[in-house]
């Protein structure tokens, strides 16, 4: 564990212990969870453990500040079993929030989601991902940010100022699941002479046409998901951030029990093959089957990049299928059963993912991710003896 993860771990320890004070003036919501991971393979790398436990908790504090005016603090802190670069911690957010007439500015560390995707979202550009939480890019870091929400008649224009970029977590020698190559994420690159301090800019513009929800999208910075270059000595890889200008649209369309879905990204840069992105597909949802009060939905989605075979990630020409159940029961048991195919070369990615609750407070939460890879598929072979299963054990509070 780095020392910059050391002193941040303790800070956050020292204000989840001293969350009795502050409950006195703000309201506060939160878990701590236990998470259990076993490996059906030996590693490909050094990192050979068959096991590993971590345990984790977020809290948010939120207070109101005047009429308008709100306050969120969400520290985030998991201590880890076997990877010192997963024990970390993180402020999730730390915003304030003003709200007028038409018009909102949060200022601060804070979250943001973009998309309509099931499988994928090129469109969700401004937060850094926290990739040893998981590998679906779901969970976020922090992001410094100034944000302005203009409201319309007709939708909303959304302002950003970025000043500041944080660098995508990567697990450690003896993390997994991870590729089985070195990664110094501790000496990344940056085509911006500026490196974290560069300012980004961003804007989406939204708006609902009929049944479909539309949004409209421009961003110009540090690009989240890094290259990877090899180090003088050729035995180490290192991020590499570059600099990318990307426009893109992501729709939905509302059709009784259809939901028609799309992202479309065009990407620019000197560092990279401009190129041009796309998911695409449908759900379709059986509703209270039987009487029983459960839904059933099935997913299809088409995944595609433009530069084929030199994309920088897995998806250049794929085809999701899934599976979704909602039960709606007094347990809110639920999964998606999912299966990424590559329509090229073969390889494959299939993922379960189950919640249940038990009673008000607690609830268990199942994944399984399985890596089905061939000679052709460099990208998937890499995580081809990371299958897994992973168990989560949560108290809400």
């Amino acid at each position: 564990m780095s020392s910059g993860n050391l002193f941040r771990a303790t800070a956050l320890i020292l204000l989840m212990f001293y969350s009795a004070w502050l409950q006195a003036e703000w309201d506060t919501r939160g878990n701590v969870s236990l998470q259990l991971q076993g490996f059906f393979d030996d590693s490909l790398h050094n990192a050979d453990q068959s096991t590993n436990a971590s345990l984790s908790s977020e809290i948010e504090f939120y207070r109101p500040v005047g009429e308008n005016g709100s306050i969120t603090i969400t520290p985030f802190l998991r201590i880890d079993q076997n990877d010192d670069e997963r024990t970390h911690a993180d402020l999730r957010e730390f915003l304030y929030t003003h709200v007028g007439d038409d018009w909102e500015a949060r200022i601060g560390l804070g979250k943001v989601f973009w998309g309509v995707a099931e499988s994928t979202n090129p469109v969700d550009v401004i937060n850094q991902f926290d990739r040893i939480e998981n590998d679906d890019a779901s969970a976020k870091l922090g992001q410094p940010m100034l944000n302005l929400l203009l409201n319309r008649d007709w939708g909303d224009i959304d302002l950003f100022i970025l000043p500041g970029f944080r660098e995508q977590t990567i697990a450690g020698i003896d993390g997994r699941p991870r590729p089985p190559f070195t990664i110094d994420a501790d000496n990344a690159r940056y085509e911006s002479k500026d490196e974290e301090r560069h300012v980004d800019a961003a804007i989406r513009i939204s708006t609902i046409l009929d049944v479909w929800d539309l949004g409209i999208h421009a961003f110009h910075g540090t690009a989240r998901d890094p290259l990877f270059v090899p180090n003088a000595a050729g035995d180490t890889l290192l991020p590499f951030y570059y600099q990318v200008t990307q426009v893109g649209l992501d729709a939905q369309a509302t059709l009784e029990s259809w939901l028609l879905k799309a992202e479309l990204v065009r990407r620019n840069g000197d560092a990279i093959k401009n190129h041009s992105a796309l998911v695409s597909g449908f759900e379709y949802s059986f509703y209270d089957i039987k009487s029983s009060g459960a839904d059933i939905g099935i997913v299809s989605e088409w995944l595609y990049d433009d530069r084929g075979e030199e994309s920088t990630q897995p998806f250049q020409n794929d085809l999701f299928v899934g599976l979704r159940l909602a039960m709606n029961n007094e347990q809110s048991l639920e999964g998606l059963l999912g299966v990424i195919a590559d329509l090229d070369d073969g390889g494959q990615i299939v993922s379960l993912e189950a919640s249940r609750r038990f009673g008000n407070s607690f609830k268990a939460s199942l994944l399984m991710r399985l890596w089905e890879s061939t000679d052709d598929d460099p990208q998937l072979s890499a995580f081809e003896r990371e299958d897994n299963l992973q168990l989560d054990i949560a108290y809400f509070f």
